[in-house]
Formats: C-alpha cells, structure tokens, sequence
C-alpha cells in the first residue's frame, strides 16, 4: 500500500470498535501497547503512523506501513518468517512472566 492510501485509510479491525471509556487516541496508543507485548516475543515492534495506520518494524530495519490490526497480523508472520500462535507456550510463559 502506498503512504497516502495508508494516511487515507480508516481502521476497520473490529478491535476498534471497543470503547473503554478513553479518548480513542489513548485506546489507540492502549491496542499498539497490548499488540507490542505479544509482538516483543517475535523480535518485532508496532506503532502508531499519523493516527490512521500502523508501523510494523522488524530488528533488521525492515519496515512496513499497515492499516488495520488485521493486517498487522499477516504481515508479522511474513517478516518473521513463521506463524505467530498466540497459544504458543514459549508465548504465553513470556508473556506471563513480564506481568508479574
């Protein structure tokens, strides 16, 4: 996707949906905090691009712009090579560990 259609885009993901009583900027900023716990695990890193999409990038430098959460999925997988299984037990021990 070109930079503009990402800055034109709107996020459709259903996550976006849910209100938690926040300004929708800080539920924004709260869904990349969340996403970022699980994508720490793959080496990988999420944030904001303008307020409309997302910034994917990888350890290597690679970068791609994202429109929607949905997406952010499919292209993690692609850049770290392999599935991203949220019941991973390697994940969910990593991610248990980092809330105590």
């Amino acid at each position: 996707m070109c930079a503009l259609c990402g800055l034109l885009g709107s996020e459709s993901h259903w996550a976006a949906s849910i209100k938690g009583g926040l300004p929708a900027r800080q539920e924004r900023l709260q869904r990349i905090l969340q996403a970022n716990r699980v994508l720490a695990f793959y080496r990988l890193r999420l944030d904001d691009f303008q307020g409309t999409s997302y910034l994917l990038t990888s350890p290597t430098g690679r970068a791609e712009i994202v429109s929607d959460l949905g997406q952010v999925w499919r292209v993690a997988e692609q850049m770290a090579g392999r599935p991203l299984d949220p019941l991973d037990p390697k994940l969910l021990a990593a991610l248990e560990g980092r809330k105590r």
